[in-house]
């Protein structure tokens, strides 16, 4: 079987599913111009070590040859199948990573918007009853800001790849 990996984009990867061969056995990536192929070698459990754990193959770019059993002669090479929609280019990597990125900053957010959210209801209940202190009348509103602030995050320069977290009161 012969698998052509030509169409591989640097930084792209070809999921092991999209390829119709149980010989490569992880997924396709080429990295820095090389095609990165990890192949499920047959052999008997008494194979000499060398052919167990064979050194890294640098083949041309385009058609791979897998390796197979030579039984009777040279059999005809058959073109393998690859599912191209399955592949995950680096611009998808990048986006997805992103994505992960501003998921982590959304949850981090949450949290801290959770915590003042907890400050400031005992503190809030306090003022409401005319029973606050100057010093809890002053928190709540520190707590407020620090609210505030965090739900301008988005309007920072560079958000979310740099964020300038705010303090929460002390």
């Amino acid at each position: 079987m012969t698998l052509d990996f030509s169409r591989l984009e640097d930084g792209a990867t070809l999921p092991v599913d999209a390829i119709s061969t149980s010989a490569i056995a992880g997924d396709v990536e080429r990295v820095d111009g090389q095609v990165v192929v990890t192949l499920q070698l047959p052999h008997a459990a008494d194979a000499p070590e060398y052919v167990r754990f064979p050194g890294d193959l640098y083949p041309a770019d385009g058609p791979v040859q897998l390796p197979g059993l030579e039984l009777g002669g040279a059999q005809a090479s058959t073109p393998g199948v690859i599912d191209w929609s399955q592949v995950i280019t680096a611009e998808m990597k990048v986006a997805a990573a992103a994505e992960q990125h501003l998921a982590r900053v959304l949850a981090d957010t949450a949290e801290r918007r959770a915590a003042a959210d907890a400050a400031i209801a005992p503190l809030q209940d306090a003022v409401d009853l005319d029973d606050a202190t100057e010093a809890e009348a002053e928190l709540l509103k520190d707590w407020k800001r620090y609210r505030v602030a965090l739900n301008r995050l988005p309007e920072q320069v560079g958000y979310p790849t740099e964020i300038d977290w705010p303090a929460p009161p002390a």
